[in-house]
């Protein structure tokens, strides 16, 4: 009994404690329900949309409209708080049910660090106008340069492409830039050395500043009246275990935009037809023309009749022909747009590592990038190495170092005209290739085909640039510090040109040229930021050394006995030799101290004095003085009471800069070593000096406000400015016993004026779901103010001259008071429909027309079917004098707008940009037009809706073959026919980014990782048809023509993170 009475108590008592284990397992098991309020430490409101997930699970939730949240926890976990704005908050259950938390403001967040010249300063207190991208936003995109990536995103640089060939340099233009007929580029600045946009992997940027206003570009002098963009790339971090990325991205290219061209069929169809009633109708029957009958195997052109009883040859297409449907025409469809261009590969591989501790942090990269190119030997390639190193020497000095390398290859058809120009001129019925399969050379030695251009001639670009540069930091005492930096940037091209002998010369020309540019820069300053209880000071006080050495090598030689040796050795005839050198230096003294009362009130001064050797004595120095306040109204305490206003600063700013880019020896004056006198060697005055000769000046004036609303989740910043250019450089006309024709001299003032607005929104912060914003908006005017005396009223430069005895009714070139890239031409009044009507035509000073009934060429004649242009003087005449303005080159408008979507591991990115208030002439479509040169000039399909008696109601005038005044009656002249509004929409970029798990990669050995896809340059929403409506900068680039086309990305990426 006993045993059975202890054998029952020892059963009992395991029940019990088996119960009471389960019991106490369950409760472990079991989630408490934790709820709570969340506000602000600042001001006791609450916040809406906090993130509070438990630590380590996917448990999450987020708080509502009145801070008040609810969240089931198991014992013994933690919570997290996040909200942008403010700093993460961990805080242990420990049994609690309620939980209220006070968040406090992440100053870093909110007080956003920005790089200015020669230090740094938080936004927050920023007085100036600068604009910051962080490099992030270049990320999963398939761009070559940082250019493509900032387009649309910073408010006043406008980005655009006047060459979309690969490796070219986009151009920037801040602000509508500062000059009329001196440089426009903004000074770019990579860690302190002046570098190309095309010179940096965007992989390697942390941060792009754009400094825009007076006030933050005085510091740099005479090289800022255009702007300065500063691009710091990355570098390691204290504590920073190291991290090894990986990327590799491939894309492929195509036309975002192309003419479409006649296939050979529609041609012959348009062509022949039109020849009979040209002056040369036996042009249809000989061999050499593009549509003629009478080409032959040797002919350049592949139409001709087929044989009795012949077989079409392999390779040839037939029809009836349009003149005669009994006999029956072969040719060959060779559409030129497909043989030279296609779709082209575009590749990008890097590897980065960072790193770093309390004594040294380190940033290291390779890169390689390559793409084809989508046009015929336009490939290009570049490899770059970057490495950045920080090391605490003491506890006082500290050293940082930067070595960045970059080498480029470019494949060059002899002239991009070649291809883009002369190329697609060809119709297609142009014989590509002879029998034995090599390309047929063309027309002449001077208008090659491109194929044979390519087949015949080795013709390439190496580039290497290095930089190096350091800094030496001591600090003197607390808050002084000392610093010394050195750089040295060495760049170096190469081109080599050999032509293989050839149909048209056998000779072997050879060519070489090489140029350097070594530039070495000294800058010692003082920098000093300390607070002295409700006051705040900062300074900095320096000097800067530069010297620049450039020299250029070029030679020729002909007459190789071998294609094999492309050497100049080679050659026994040399045919030229030159070669030049030029050093130049630039000294300058600055300074910049700001005082700041309570974070409330700030007032800032800055001042350079520049020294170039490009001027000489007495001109060669300038003073460079600006100053901006701000006022942080958003702390004054009657602000109290506007809740949502969370920051609202006022800032003005007034300075002046310079533009040095003045010709080498406009000041000094030039001469020539070539000269002859009496026989004899003499040396000659080719230019005259100025020694009054100094750099542009430009004074800015500028105001603006900073806004964030809803503690930061809608940030506004909008600034006005009026930019004034004194001094502009001009060629001023000389009398002609001066024995010069002209001389350089400041004369002249232009100004532009415009406002810029940055908008920026947390839209939608929830736990799964994040939308962001930012939208960008500028608008750009300009005016010339004052120009050269000459006599004419408005001293207008070129133009238009109406009527010699009253220069009052000159219009176009350049006048005071009227604004820039302005263009004018004729414009369409209606299409001639009767022969009445061309009897009665106004009398065009530019035409001379044929007449098939008098078979003679008539000066101002008009047919039915031409264009009657609107007589503006009403003088029955169409002269010059009869042009109006048809528009500007230039936006008066840009902007952007970019959003970013965020759905669990899931990102996307959509961005657009515009362009509006220009207008393109495009010349390019209107040769398509013409079939002016010897009937064998290419046409686009639209050429289809010419004037004829079977098309009255074209939209075109009436097409002619070989138009005997060169196509001046309707097509060959800036007119409204082929002027287009250049307004444009650009989906710029869609990419989507999947964040792989971090499960998954740790099985792998890797941290992090992601794959994307990304389309970029995608659609331009634009009336223009074949030309990119981004060329417009200057007149220069108004027409479209001869541009390299806008091509179209799309894109698979992979970045992995050890």
């Amino acid at each position: 009994m006993k045993s059975n009475f202890y054998k029952t108590i020892k059963i009992r008592a395991g029940l019990t404690f088996f119960l009471l284990l389960a019991l106490f397992i369950v409760a472990i098991g079991q989630s408490n329900t934790i709820t709570g309020n969340i506000t602000s430490s600042d001001d006791g409101l609450p916040l809406v949309g906090v993130s509070i997930s438990v630590s380590g699970t996917n448990t999450g939730t987020i708080s509502d409209l009145d801070g008040n949240y609810s969240i089931e926890v198991k014992p013994g976990g933690s919570l997290i708080f996040s909200y942008i704005g403010f700093s993460d908050y961990e805080v242990p259950v420990n049994g609690q049910s309620v939980i209220d938390v006070a968040l406090r403001p992440d100053v870093k967040q909110l007080d956003e660090v920005v790089v200015i010249g020669y230090g740094t300063n938080s936004r927050r207190t920023l007085t100036t106008a600068v604009a910051k991208l962080d490099g992030k936003a270049l990320e999963d995109n398939p761009i070559s340069n940082i250019g493509e990536g900032i387009k649309g995103r910073i408010a006043g640089a406008r980005v655009f492409s006047g060459d979309n060939a690969p490796g070219a340099d986009p151009v920037i233009l801040i602000r509508g830039g500062s000059s009329i007929n001196k440089s426009n580029a903004p000074l770019v600045l990579v860690d302190g050395v002046e570098l190309g946009l095309s010179d940096i992997n965007p992989n390697d940027i942390a941060s792009i500043e754009v400094l825009k206003d007076a006030a933050s570009t005085a510091i740099y002098g005479s090289r800022a009246s255009n702007g300065v963009v500063l691009v710091t790339t990355k570098r390691g971090k204290i504590n920073q275990a190291p991290k090894i990325t990986f990327e590799a991205s491939l894309a492929n290219q195509g036309f975002e935009r192309m003419y479409e061209f006649m296939d050979a069929r529609q041609y012959i169809n348009i062509v022949r037809p039109a020849v009979v009633n040209s002056p040369f109708p036996t042009y249809n029957n000989i061999s050499g023309y593009s549509a003629s009958s009478g080409n032959n195997e040797s002919s350049i052109f592949t139409t001709r009749f087929l044989k009795d009883g012949e077989a079409v040859p392999a390779g040839y297409e037939s029809m009836p022909d349009p003149l005669d449907p009994t006999k029956t025409l072969i040719f060959q469809n060779n559409p030129q747009e497909d043989l030279l261009f296609s779709d082209a590969i575009w590749q990008n591989y890097y590897v980065g590592i960072n790193g770093g501790n309390e004594m040294i942090r380190y940033s290291g990269s390779l890169g390689y990038t390559t793409d084809e190119g989508i046009a015929l030997a336009s490939g290009w390639n570049r490899v770059s190495a970057r490495s950045n190193i920080d090391a605490s020497l003491s506890r006082k000095l500290k050293l940082s170092t930067n070595f960045a390398l970059t080498q480029s290859n470019s494949e060059l058809q002899y002239s991009q005209q070649n291809v883009i120009s002369r190329g697609l001129a060809n119709p297609a019925t142009h014989r590509t290739y002879w029998a034995d399969g090599t390309p047929a050379p063309g027309y002449n030695a001077t208008s090659p085909a491109p194929l044979w251009n390519d087949y015949t001639r080795r013709d390439g670009r190496k580039e290497q640039r290095v930089t190096i540069g350091s800094l030496l930091d001591y600090e003197i005492i607390d808050g002084l510090h000392a610093k010394l930096a050195t750089s040295y940037y060495f760049r170096n091209w190469q081109r080599d040109f050999f032509m293989l002998a050839n149909e048209f010369n056998g000779s072997r020309h050879g060519e070489s040229a090489f140029s350097s540019d070594g530039q070495s820069k000294l800058e010692a300053y003082l920098n000093y930021d300390k607070e002295f209880g409700d006051h705040g000071l900062s300074a900095v006080a320096g000097y800067s050394y530069l010297d620049r050495t450039f020299k250029d090598v070029n030679a020729e030689a002909e007459g190789a006995s071998t294609d094999k040796i492309q050497t100049l050795n080679a050659a026994p005839t040399k045919t030229a030799a030159s070669s030049e050198i030029h050093r130049e230096t630039l000294l300058g003294y600055f300074g910049r101290l700001t005082y700041d009362f309570q974070k409330k009130y700030f007032i800032s001064g800055t001042l350079r004095r520049d020294g170039s050797s490009r001027f000489l004595e007495g001109s060669q120095w300038g003073i460079l003085p600006a100053a901006s306040a701000g006022w942080r109204v958003s702390e004054e305490p009657f602000m109290d009471k506007y809740k949502n206003i969370s920051n609202l600063k006022l800032r003005t700013s007034y300075g002046q800069t310079g533009n040095n880019q003045v010709g080498r020896y406009d000041a000094q004056g030039t001469y020539s070593v070539n000269g002859r006198y009496d026989g004899n060697p003499a040396i000659r005055s080719t230019s005259m000096p100025n020694s009054n000769l100094t750099w542009e000046n430009s004074i800015q004036l500028d105001a603006g406000f900073d806004l964030g609303l809803f503690r930061d989740r809608l940030n506004i910043t909008a600034d006005y400015f009026d930019k004034r250019t004194k001094n502009l450089l001009f060629s001023k006309p000389l009398p002609n016993t001066s024995g010069f024709s002209s001389v350089e001299t400041n004369i002249g003032e232009v100004k532009f004026y415009g406002f810029d607005l940055e908008m920026s929104a947390m839209l939608i912060n929830k736990k799964d779901f994040q939308w962001s914003s930012g939208m960008t908006w500028s608008f750009v005017k300009n005016q010339v103010l004052k120009l050269p005396d000459n006599g004419r009223p408005q001293n207008r430069i070129g133009g238009i001259v109406v009527d010699p005895d009253d220069p009052t009714k000159d219009f176009g070139g350049i006048a005071e008071g009227e604004p820039l890239y302005r263009y004018f031409g004729y414009v369409v009044d209606h299409i001639i429909m009767t022969e009445e009507d061309a009897a009665n035509a106004n009398f065009d000073d530019l035409a001379r027309g044929y007449s098939p009934v008098d078979k003679k060429f008539i000066k101002g004649r008009k047919t039915v079917g031409d264009y009657e242009w609107v007589d503006r003087n009403g003088d029955g005449l169409i002269t010059p004098v009869d042009q109006f303005e048809l528009g500007v080159t230039v936006p008066t408008s840009t902007g952007g707008w970019n959003n970013t979507f965020s759905y669990k591991n899931f990102t996307m990115n959509v961005a657009m940009d515009w362009g509006l208030g220009h207008s393109i002439n495009d010349n390019s479509y209107m040769r398509y037009f013409m079939n002016t040169f010897a009937f064998n000039y290419n046409l686009v399909v639209q050429a289809n809706d010419t004037w004829s008696p079977q098309n009255p109601n074209a939209t075109y005038a009436r097409f002619t073959a070989n138009d005997p005044d060169s196509g001046n009656r309707n097509f060959a002249r800036t007119s409204s026919a082929f002027n287009f509004k250049a307004d444009y929409l650009c989906l710029r970029e869609v990419s989507l980014k999947y964040d792989i798990s971090k499960n998954v990669l740790s099985k792998i050995g890797f941290s992090a990782g992601n794959v994307y896809l990304s389309g970029y340059n995608l659609h331009y929403f634009t009336s223009l048809l074949g030309t990119s409506p981004e060329v417009g900068a200057s007149t220069t680039y108004g027409s479209g023509y001869n541009n390299y086309p806008s091509v179209r990305k799309l894109a698979v990426g992979l970045k992995l993170t050890i």
